[in-house]
């Protein structure tokens, strides 16, 4: 009799996303006609969908490959990030550079902050300002806090070398297209433009995990890169 096949969990699939899968995302997005604004991997499948930007209504125009099927790990991630898990368990994986503003709105919206700039650190290319003490790690070069102009907003930017900078506000004033709304019970939603997905968990690293794991980056030696566990920190 034949043992039968462990069942994925979230965490596993999380941790191929770090491990190599945003990569082979990111080689997904280079051979698509159109801008991939985000995708989701359904953990019992391991189904990828693709999202395009363009396309009216949930699931129009998606473009659905099996895992096995992604181009080989070439490169970085460049600006993907895993934004949390949907209610149909689904992780989201949202393309930052495909948007130049976006917004998380939460009553501690830098806890889903903190979660995005420790997986962009991940890409060595990726530099992070933000005038947010709360985001920023000590003396890092690559996770600053630098003074930034607009008009007292909390911004996290994200730079890769291939402008625009992408402008992360927490807490933004006004209502954009784009942006992660994160409620009190760690739910929320992710709207991209006319697209939208249910969360029922967003990615978070909350304060004493921060603190912990900031004081051991600020005493990293090496900060051209940090070495960072692909085990995910983040609360699921």
């Amino acid at each position: 009799m034949s043992e039968s096949t462990p069942d994925v969990t979230v965490a596993d699939t999380v941790r191929w996303l770090h491990d190599e899968g945003l990569v082979r995302l990111a080689g997904v997005a280079e051979g698509m006609p159109e801008t991939i604004v985000a995708y989701t991997i359904d953990v019992e499948t391991g189904t990828v969908t693709a999202h395009p930007a363009t396309g009216g209504g949930v699931g129009a125009d998606a473009v659905s490959l099996a895992a096995d099927d992604l181009p080989y790990p070439v490169g970085t991630a460049k600006r993907l990030v895993i934004a949390g898990v949907t209610t149909t368990d689904s992780v989201l994986v949202v393309d930052l550079a495909a948007t130049l503003a976006i917004a998380i709105n939460a009553d501690h919206p830098e806890q889903a902050a903190r979660s995005w700039v420790m997986q962009l650190l991940l890409n060595p290319d990726v530099t992070i300002t933000t005038n947010s003490a709360d985001v920023a790690i000590g003396s890092s070069a690559r996770l600053r806090q630098s003074f930034i102009p607009g008009g007292g907003a909390t911004l996290v930017n994200v730079d890769d070398t291939r402008p625009p900078v992408t402008a992360v506000t927490l807490n933004a004033t006004t209502d954009g297209p784009d942006h992660l709304d994160v409620a009190a019970d760690g739910a929320g939603e992710m709207y991209l433009g006319a697209r939208f997905w249910q969360l029922r968990q967003v990615m978070r690293i909350e304060d004493a995990a921060w603190s912990a794991l900031a004081a051991r980056l600020d005493a990293t030696a090496d900060d051209a890169g940090y070495a960072i566990s692909s085990q995910p920190a983040e609360r699921l």
